[in-house]
């Protein structure tokens, strides 16, 4: 199988993982615009509940091809001990994806902005790892 093959096909099946998901939820706490414009996490990236709901939904939809179980051991880039990414950059990246040699879907329709912040909560914590 040629490499655009396996791209087109793995692509394509995220693209059915993510309409598996559903639609998004409806925001229960909006987004907070921090000084700068940047936007902030509408909760505490450190609470125990929102660091767990975020590595339920990691292991369901980022682990198993990608990122690996707890962050370690995919194909793209490993989480564990990692604190050089910015929760801007993570949220950013969780919501529109990447392109180039980077390839990530986008997850923004797909999840609410809330069950993103939970996976950047989730990713820093495993970065205190």
């Amino acid at each position: 199988m040629s490499a655009r093959s396996l791209l087109l096909s793995l692509l394509v099946g995220l693209s059915f993982n993510c309409a598996a998901v559903g639609p998004p939820a409806p925001d229960a706490a909006r987004d907070v615009e921090a000084p700068g414009g940047q936007v902030a996490a509408p909760f505490d990236l450190a609470d125990p509940a929102r660091i767990e709901a975020g590595r339920k939904r990691f292991n369901k939809t980022c682990a198993g091809y990608c990122h690996g179980f707890e962050g370690v051991g995919g194909r793209a880039p490993d989480f564990k001990g990692r604190k050089d990414l910015p929760i801007q950059v993570m949220f950013e990246t969780i919501t529109k994806g990447r392109v180039g040699a980077d390839v990530m879907p986008p997850w923004g329709a797909a999840f609410s902005a809330e069950q993103i912040w939970e996976l950047v909560a989730y990713l820093q914590y495993l970065g205190t790892q």
